[in-house]
């Protein structure tokens, strides 16, 4: 089956044409998501329209498109409810008429951490789990949990996405939700340069001298010996393992996904987060897997075609 998949990313927009579980064509767009959905809508519809071109296809032929956004999200009525510092005016947008003036094909909307760990459950690393949790170190960190073999949405269709908002540090920095003290404010991309740079010792560190504070140069200043960064990185590590635990003693997942752009470490990192992890959890059973993300860059766009390819069969009366 072929579906179109949307990513609507805090930093991209990522867009993919996907057949049968397996990303056909795939192209991303800089999404400048600070500023609003509605002036990125006529990019996407020219991709889009590019994608279907360039593979010989009408939109007639799709058997329904996948949208995924940053936000709490109403699967069943297909609204954003609610975001944070993205997308704002997706709230009070209709998707529906948007893809039916569009695109007229069938489509589904899901929060995008949601779709990331339909991603790997269903087309990547963790297949054949069913009962999972999923942490996405992004510019921010989204959640997303998994029960019996269902993507965990609640009543107000918040349920396991809002792990990033966790409660790590009571005292801590404020976040864009807020709150105070959140994992996301304390250990994400977007909050490290704050954290950092009133960190004592942050002007005589190699840290300082890099173009920007981010995971990446955080954890090879680590590596190469900087006291600094090293003592950084421990402390970061302290509230992933405090967030990734509250995961686990809330939802009792088999799987513990890790993804983002964190992983690109994750020889070096996904020991250590395990190790602070296990230290914690109260699990008598036995200990969850610990896995990084097989497919982290199309985790959205395979779970999205799931979820469409789902929903498509289930209109048809085929599941």
């Amino acid at each position: 089956m072929d579906t179109i998949s949307v990513d609507f990313g805090g930093t991209f927009i990522k867009i993919g044409l996907i057949r049968d579980g397996h990303v056909a064509d795939f192209t991303d767009t800089p999404s400048y998501s600070g500023k609003g959905l509605t002036p990125r809508l006529a990019v996407v519809e020219t991709i889009v329209a590019e994608l279907l071109e360039k593979n010989a296809m009408t939109a007639g032929e799709l058997n329904g498109i996948g949208i995924a956004i940053p936000g709490l999200v109403d699967a069943t009525e297909k609204r954003v409810l609610s975001t944070n510092a993205k997308y704002n005016d997706a709230i009070n947008f209709s998707f529906t008429r948007w893809v039916d003036k569009t695109f007229n094909v069938p489509f589904i909307i899901e929060n995008d951490a949601r779709a990331a760990l339909a991603g790997e459950v269903f087309h990547g690393g963790a297949q054949g789990s069913e009962d999972a949790v999923m942490m996405i170190f992004g510019t921010g960190i989204g959640t997303a949990a998994m029960i019996n073999g269902q993507l965990l949405r609640g009543k107000h269709h918040q349920a396991g996405v809002l792990g990033g908002h966790f409660i790590t540090d009571h005292a801590g920095y404020m976040c864009t939700c807020g709150n105070k003290g959140c994992v996301e404010a304390q250990a994400s991309n977007w909050s490290l340069p704050i954290v950092a740079r009133e960190r004592a010792g942050f002007n005589k560190s190699r840290l300082a001298d890099a173009d920007h504070v981010d995971y990446k140069s955080v954890v090879e200043n680590a590596r190469a010996g900087d006291d600094f960064s090293e003592s950084f990185l421990e402390d970061l590590i302290e509230h992933w393992a405090a967030g990734l635990t509250n995961l686990v003693h809330a939802y009792d997942p088999s799987t513990v996904i890790l993804s983002g752009g964190l992983m690109k470490s994750k020889d070096y990192l996904l020991p250590k987060i395990k190790a602070r992890v296990l230290e914690r959890t109260w699990t008598p059973w036995g200990q969850p897997e610990f896995l990084a993300a097989e497919k982290p860059e199309h985790s959205v766009l395979l779970g999205l075609h799931h979820l469409t390819v789902t929903e498509y069969r289930k209109t048809k009366g085929v599941l």
